[in-house]
């Protein structure tokens, strides 16, 4: 598995990249891809993409600071999912960033919701492939939506983390950060 950082908007590489962000993630959960671009250019983001070979397998985008870095959007071809790439790129990145804290969010399983037993897969999924339940929650503005706090070293910084949104490069609808309910 080979990591490529997208530099140039109009490469191939970003052409396939913007093409599975469109579709992987929700319109409610995306940045635009005017923003995703200028962050990583203005270095306050790294926009990846992953191959095997010359084949294009998935993407990540992640803010990175001196201590922390947050995945923000993880993605595998659909074609090429349940095949172990996700577990590969996840295994990349804990070695691109090994002395930092791998964060992710991901929606909670306390909530109640429609969609439970793909959060808990999704859930399963990290935790087999390293990733630890800091046993945080990162909760919306208006408290409406719930995130779950991974990381991928046993112990957690907050501090660190709560710092990385002081330089967050996007308007942030998140604010409060408390304990997971016991379930």
């Amino acid at each position: 598995m080979t990591i490529h950082p997208i530099r140039c908007l109009f490469s191939c590489s970003a052409i396939k990249a913007d093409r599975l962000y469109l579709s992987a993630f929700p319109k409610i959960e995306r940045h635009s891809l005017r923003e995703i671009h200028a962050a990583a250019r203005k270095g306050r983001a790294e926009y990846l993409v992953f191959y095997e070979g010359r084949k294009f397998v998935g993407l990540t985008y992640l803010i990175v600071r001196e201590n922390v870095a947050l995945l923000l959007y993880f993605a595998v071809k659909p074609k090429l999912r349940n095949n172990g790439y996700g577990a590969s790129i996840l295994q990349s990145l804990k070695e691109r960033y090994s002395g930092k804290d791998l964060a992710i969010l991901i929606e909670s399983i306390y909530d109640a919701c429609d969609n439970k037993e793909m959060r808990v897969r999704r859930m399963n999924f990290y935790l087999r492939n390293g990733l630890r339940d800091t046993g945080l929650i990162h909760s919306t503005i208006d408290g409406v939506a719930n995130y779950i706090i991974l990381n991928s070293r046993e112990s957690f910084r907050l501090e660190d983390y709560k710092a990385l949104f002081q330089d967050y490069p996007f308007p942030t609808y998140l604010s409060k950060i408390c304990s997971a309910p016991n379930e």
